[in-house]
């Protein structure tokens, strides 16, 4: 499975990372994954590193799907998700709109760099 999680409790921040090729069992399996975490914490923040995708097998329809499933983040938890391909860019800006409602605090950014600092900290020691 092309992702990785890793969860920092002392930052409160979760780091979801896909790389190679990403479709949309994989993205769902990412979110079951951070939920039964023992480490997660709802409050915490996430930020999901989309930067070494290189083949992004999600329909549009599935990207709607997806935006308007339960999020196991409360409302006010800031997300950052780096995508810095154009066509990730494009379907993480549409998850954004769809999920707007329940995800008011999802950023969609071209660089770490940008998600750092959306988020308040640095690159992971």
């Amino acid at each position: 499975m092309p992702t990785t999680l890793n969860i920092d409790t002392e930052r409160g921040i979760v780091y979801s990372t896909f790389y190679g090729e990403v479709d949309t069992p994989e993205l769902i399996e990412q979110v079951a994954a951070i939920r039964r975490h023992p480490d997660f914490n709802p409050q915490f923040r996430e930020l999901i590193d989309a930067s070494d995708v290189t083949s992004f097998e999600v329909s549009s329809d599935e990207v709607r799907d997806l935006a308007i499933r339960e999020t196991p983040f409360a409302p006010s938890a800031r997300r950052v998700l780096v995508a810095s391909e154009d066509l990730v860019f494009g379907l993480a800006r549409m998850f954004q709109t769809f999920g707007g409602e329940h995800r008011p605090h999802f950023e969609v950014v071209r660089t770490l760099e940008e998600a750092y600092r959306l988020l308040g900290i640095g690159p992971p020691s």
